[in-house]
């Protein structure tokens, strides 16, 4: 038996990384705003899903749709239509569709995770344990982008709407919660650092590596957060690389060293992809702490 892995652009999976893997990606549909006008995003059509099921069909006996929580989008129920038409079509089970119940970093481990198994069955148990061990946190500049997406829930985007707090905010399979309000953009990105570094503290003797990936705009940023996260502590101001030197930091991160000892495994830096751009604005945030050990979020559903 063999196994294709195909999941969706919200994985932030770099392409390369992607290719080596054997995963398809579809990407999500996004459009940028225009003055006045706010971006906008749309899930993948169920013929462009069956489309890339089918191409990742040809050269496998099975294959393992993992998308992003349906709680933020509705790609899994699309892809559910996807599969099931394939599947009727063949007289029996090539497409197996799981609603991760993450988006970002996590699902794109969760998708290198599922990409080492033969069957699909398989495929979603590493894909579940991966989940299970990942928690998401993130930070945005602006709830409004999120409020607009329906993204948030009431109170939440209420609490953003209070004068300099700013949400640390988590993604769950129930979708976006928040952890914690902060007063002020500086102090809520030390205590993003402090909750990661915390997070990935909790790992030091267990079996197995602590991964850590951060989604920022640019390298820059992203080395910043890294560093704090590395002294368990705020840093004060951003104090990598401006201007020029900027790309020359986002290459630097593809092989940065391990974040202080907390862990153990190399810190990725994997941008946002266009569509969860849309929806967290510019100078958003995020890191995912994928534990060795058990604790993480709700494992994802099953959809077949």
């Amino acid at each position: 038996m063999s196994l294709a892995v195909v999941t969706d652009s919200s994985s932030c999976l770099p392409a390369d990384l992607a290719r080596a893997r054997g995963i398809g990606v579809v990407p999500l549909h996004a459009t940028t705003g225009d003055g006045d006008r706010p971006g906008s995003t749309s899930r993948p059509s169920p013929d462009e899903l069956a489309h890339a099921y089918a191409h990742a069909a040809r050269g496998a006996d099975e294959v393992l749709a993992l998308h992003l929580a349906a709680s933020l989008s509705g790609t899994a129920d699309a892809a559910t239509r996807a599969a099931e038409k394939i599947n009727q079509a063949l007289g029996r089970r090539v497409v197996t569709v799981l609603d991760s119940g993450t988006t970002g970093g996590a699902l794109g481990q969760a998708a290198i995770a599922a990409s080492g198994a033969a069957t699909a069955d398989d495929g979603v148990e590493r894909a579940r344990d991966l989940v299970s061990r990942s928690a998401v946190l993130f930070l945005v500049d602006d709830l409004a982008h999120l409020r607009r997406g329906g993204r948030l829930d009431r109170r939440t985007a209420l609490l953003g709407g209070a004068l300099g707090v700013r949400p640390i905010l988590r993604v769950t399979a129930d979708g976006i919660r928040p952890v914690e309000a902060v007063r002020g953009a500086k102090r809520a990105r030390a205590r993003l650092a402090e909750l990661a570094a915390g997070l990935a503290s909790q790992g030091a003797g267990a079996i197995g590596q602590t991964g850590l990936i951060i989604h920022a705009d640019d390298g820059t940023a992203a080395r910043a957060l890294i560093d704090a996260i590395a002294a368990g502590a705020p840093g004060e101001e951003p104090h990598g690389p401006t201007g020029a030197d900027a790309t020359a930091a986002e290459a630097e991160l593809q092989a940065a060293p391990p974040a202080g000892g907390r862990t153990d495994e190399p810190a990725r830096f994997w941008p946002f992809d266009p569509a969860l751009s849309v929806h967290v604005g510019p100078g958003a945030l995020g890191c995912v702490i994928i534990s060795p050990g058990s604790r993480g979020t709700t494992g994802p559903a099953m959809r077949t």
